[in-house]
């Protein structure tokens, strides 16, 4: 970490260059101009396209104003809105992978631009008729053309512009793999509106994502892969091909960067974002001491799930992010700081944090600040709303302690003892007991695989989530402090058990009863699997810590009471208690979990059912016990088709007769049949409802 007057001096020294390749701009005219200057407007944004001069190492300026520019000396700084360089209607990404040079389309079913031609974008931020100009700075010697001519890099005509959410544009469909990827891009510039945030710093750039269509289902779930840097853009998406029935959405960390990884152009942010002033044309910013860090990455990330989710046949509820190493990190950063609409994120081999380190820490110091300054970044902190740090936004411990008591995601995740790219060390450790502490839900793994996977001891499939049961709007047990966990050591690959999970040994039923005044959940401990076999360490009991998240509708105020119960398979009470709600995340600690199974029961005191929650009981009011030879006949008006569990005990609380009935809409009767003499308590359970009765027999 530097001091400040250290960067101050190395600011000194790049500055020169620096000021050549941002394009300053001197009082001469090295005569390069543009001509054929059109505007169109579509979906909230203006596409301006010009024919480009002959030459190269051009920047073009782009002004707006609500006047007519007729003369250079309107062209003043405050009418700046960003600019482009050179091929700037040249999709440089696609054009890396695919043969032949690839060109931007701007709309959906028309043309790719010509190589000739230039293009930026704008994002409309008012309901009002805009003019254009574009002139050309030779960056080189660093000199602005400021010649106005007018109907050539001047609009004669304003643009009337309407505020409104953008779309991505289809380009073209690439076959990956024998599987069909359609790429679509996102045009993002500078410009913040409520409907659709600046995406990008210098000014206007096209990014890629594509969506790739598995199965034939009514409602499809949605996958983001975090596509890595090593992914061409002929590959098939980065999803095991067995997960289908759903839409696969691949998308990117790329920025047009000189000199970057293996394709001679290009370089990434880690999924994250960079300074407001950043340059994504040059390696050679000045290092920022003020100003915000945005997480423009995550932004257009986000903005692309919120199109899907639109315009095509997705559930909502049931998105979810998946990525490997850095692109791991990515995903995770999108459930962290986006944790309402991803389901469950699935990491693998991620860092848990980035900082400017290494080769490439100079470049990120210009991205992010250096450490020293921790600027602040565009994320809020939710509980007291003033800005996080750029590096407390960059830690995934600190996101999960700062949403601890909010929403999350369950997190599934994937380290190795014998990796030396994301270190096996203390790190892991601390960031496993992060999970932990913050009550995160899922299952956090580790084995004895390098980085890229070779000695692994868990199969894909047995870390792999089943993703698609899990929703935003469905309640889910998060464990910690599981008694059976193994042990992961203190960061020595040495040290601790050589594989092993947090939470692996635990699950529970989908059948989730979430209703105002009560809360019904099925947990138990399932069998461990290593390598496709059965571990030899197997349990049949353990002690863990739940929390419940995302409950849906039991959500107590602070102050109530609420009473909480745990049953085994037979029905017996084993534990019980009461407590005062006090707000935040709703959690009981050192519950017993079988294999054979637990019900875990909420209830709040004094509470009154409203609203659907008395359609859901109105089940109990028409059930009837009517004596019969055998015992009694139950009578149940259903208005629905279900199931339900009946137990007769006696006053001392055996069960004496367990057996499910299955019931249709309309009326129905079932046998309670004799099990002794006395009084009995019959109690039929639903999904949703409960009817408990004493029958004297």
């Amino acid at each position: 970490m530097k001091p400040i007057i250290q960067i101050l001096k190395r600011q000194c020294l790049a500055l020169t260059m620096l000021m050549v390749v941002m394009g300053f701009t001197g009082m001469a005219s090295s005569g390069a101009v543009v001509t054929n200057l059109k505007a169109t407007y579509r979906d909230g944004q203006v596409f301006l396209t010009w024919t480009n001069p002959t030459g190269s190492n051009y920047q073009y300026n782009v002004y707006r104003s609500t006047s007519k520019f007729t003369s250079s000396s309107q062209l003043s700084s405050s009418k700046n809105i960003g600019f482009v360089r050179d091929n700037s209607s040249q999709n440089i990404q696609l054009s890396i992978d695919l043969p032949g040079d690839v060109y931007y389309k701007i709309e959906p079913t028309g043309s790719p631009l010509a190589a000739t031609q230039g293009l930026y974008v704008v994002t409309c931020t008012s309901n009002q008729p805009y003019y254009y100009a574009v002139t050309v700075s030779d960056i080189l010697n660093i000199i602005e053309t400021k010649t106005i001519t007018m109907g050539q890099n001047s609009l004669s005509s304003s643009v009337n512009e309407t505020v409104a959410k953008p779309k991505p544009i289809f380009q073209q469909t690439v076959n990956g793999s024998n599987e069909n990827k359609d790429y679509y891009t996102q045009f993002v510039n500078n410009q913040e509106t409520d409907l659709y945030p600046a995406m990008n710093s210098t000014g206007s750039y096209g990014f890629n994502f594509y969506i790739t269509k598995r199965g034939n289902t009514g409602s499809y779930p949605l996958v983001v892969v975090y596509e890595g840097a090593g992914s061409a853009i002929t590959s098939g998406p980065g999803l095991d091909g067995d997960i289908t029935n759903c839409y696969v959405m691949g998308v990117y960390d790329w920025l047009p960067l000189p000199n970057g990884n293996k394709i001679g152009i290009g370089d990434n942010t880690y999924f994250a974002g960079y300074h407001e002033n950043f340059n994504i044309y040059s390696t050679l910013n000045l290092i920022p001491l003020t100003g915000t860090v945005k997480m423009y990455c995550q932004r257009r990330y986000i903005e692309a799930i919120r199109w899907a989710k639109s315009n095509l046949p997705i559930d909502a509820n049931r998105v979810y992010t998946k990525g490997v190493s850095a692109s791991g990190y990515g995903a995770l950063l999108t459930g962290l700081l986006y944790p309402d609409e991803i389901s469950a994120v699935y990491s693998s081999v991620e860092p848990m944090f980035v900082k400017p380190i290494g080769e490439k820490g100079e470049l990120y110091e210009q991205m992010w600040g250096a450490g020293i300054t921790n600027l602040a970044s565009d994320i809020l902190d939710p509980l007291t709303g003033e800005s996080l740090s750029i590096y407390e936004t960059l830690d995934a411990k600190t996101l999960l302690h700062v949403k601890e008591d909010l929403t999350l995601p369950l997190i599934f995740d994937v380290h190795g003892k014998k990796d030396v790219t994301v270190t096996w060390s203390s790190k892991i450790i601390d960031w496993f007991d992060a999970l932990e502490e913050n009550r995160a839900g899922g299952v956090f793994f580790w084995d004895q695989r390098t980085h890229g996977g070779d000695g692994k001891n868990f199969l894909p499939e047995e870390t792999t989530p089943d993703f698609f049961r899990y929703k935003t709007n469905k309640a889910y047990p998060a464990f910690s402090n599981c008694s059976i966990n193994q042990d992961p050591g203190n960061g020595s690959s040495s040290s601790g058990d050589k594989y092993g999970a947090f939470n692996g040994y635990l699950d529970w039923e989908d059948k989730i009863t979430d209703n105002t005044c009560d809360f019904t959940l099925d947990v138990f401990v399932k069998s461990f699997y290593v390598g496709g076999v059965i571990d030899p360490e197997q349990y049949n009991t353990c002690k863990t810590d739940i929390s419940f998240r995302r409950m849906q509708k039991f959500q107590p105020t602070e102050g109530q009471t609420i009473k909480w119960k745990n049953f085994d398979n037979t029905n017996t009470k084993i534990q019980s208690g009461s407590f005062i709600f006090t707000g935040g995340l709703l959690s009981i600690q050192g519950l017993t979990v079988n294999k054979s199974g637990n019900r875990i029961e909420l209830k709040i005191t004094s509470c009154q059912r409203t609203g659907k929650d008395m359609d859901e009981e109105e089940i109990d009011s028409n059930i009837n016990f009517i004596r019969s030879p055998t015992g009694y006949s139950m009578e149940l008006m259903a208005t629905e088709d279900g199931e339900a569990e009946v137990m007769i005990y006696d006053l001392i609380g055996r069960l004496m007769n367990h057996h499910t009935i299955r019931y249709f809409e309309g009326s129905n009767n079932f046998e309670i049949p004799k099990v002794g003499n006395g009084i009995f308590l019959v109690s039929v359970r639903g999904q949703s409802w409960m009817h408990t009765e004493k029958l004297l027999f």
